[in-house]
């Protein structure tokens, strides 16, 4: 069953990926958990691997078009590294309801370094105003370049938390993975033909509604 699970999860988060844009994968942990029953340092774990390989994916296809910048890409990667380091490190001294009500906390603000080794995620969101407004990134350039970061933050981060590597449920989590990948790929169209501030309103109430959502969880569990 896992694994069906799994691969409707990846049809899901991959649409969304595919049609909002960087951000999507934010909503993997709490698929995780609450789809798979994955523990919350099992789910973080695993959400590394879907990240990761959403944005390599997606860094791949930008290669021939050169809407990224690889270079400025791992230089931001690398200058997050210490963060990524710790939020890995710490993980340990978290129970499971902490983590998920940090990640509810961080589904409406969050921090990019520190909290991808911690939380296991990205930081698709907050890396491409990063780019343009600290490195002076094009825009246009911006959220190919930040999949380049997101892949390389996802690998770092899933390295350090070795200690976890035997949670993961590999079977489903790879099946989840190549699900949003192809997902993405072929919804990334329905991007240009649907409204723009539309989508980002409706992902807004998507991901705070899942915030509140995990918050009552942890709270009444």
């Amino acid at each position: 069953m896992l694994i069906l699970e799994g691969l409707i999860l990846g049809v899901l988060i991959g649409t969304v990926l595919g049609v909002v844009g960087a951000g999507g994968a934010i909503l993997a942990v709490p698929g995780l958990v609450a789809v798979m029953g994955l523990s919350a340092t099992s789910a973080t774990t695993s959400s590394m691997v879907v990240v990761g390989t959403a944005a390599l994916s997606g860094a791949l296809r930008r290669v021939k078009s050169k809407n990224l910048d690889i270079k400025t890409g791992i230089t931001f990667s690398l200058l997050g590294f210490l963060g990524t380091l710790l939020g890995s490190q710490i993980v340990r001294f978290f129970s499971d309801r902490v983590l998920l009500l940090l990640f509810a906390l961080l589904m409406i603000v969050a921090v990019v370094g520190l909290l991808t080794g911690l939380l296991g995620v990205g930081g698709g969101f907050l890396i491409v105003p990063a780019l343009v407004l600290i490195l002076g990134v094009k825009v246009k350039l911006a959220a190919g370049t930040s999949l380049v970061a997101i892949a390389m933050n996802s690998a770092i981060a899933f390295l350090l938390r070795f200690h976890y590597w035997h949670t993961v449920p590999w079977t489903s989590v790879l099946v989840f993975a190549g699900a949003a990948v192809i997902a993405s790929f072929v919804t990334t169209p329905l991007a240009t033909k649907l409204p723009a501030k539309a989508l980002q309103k409706a992902f807004s109430v998507l991901v705070v509604l899942v915030a509140i959502y995990m918050v009552v969880s942890q709270i009444f569990k």
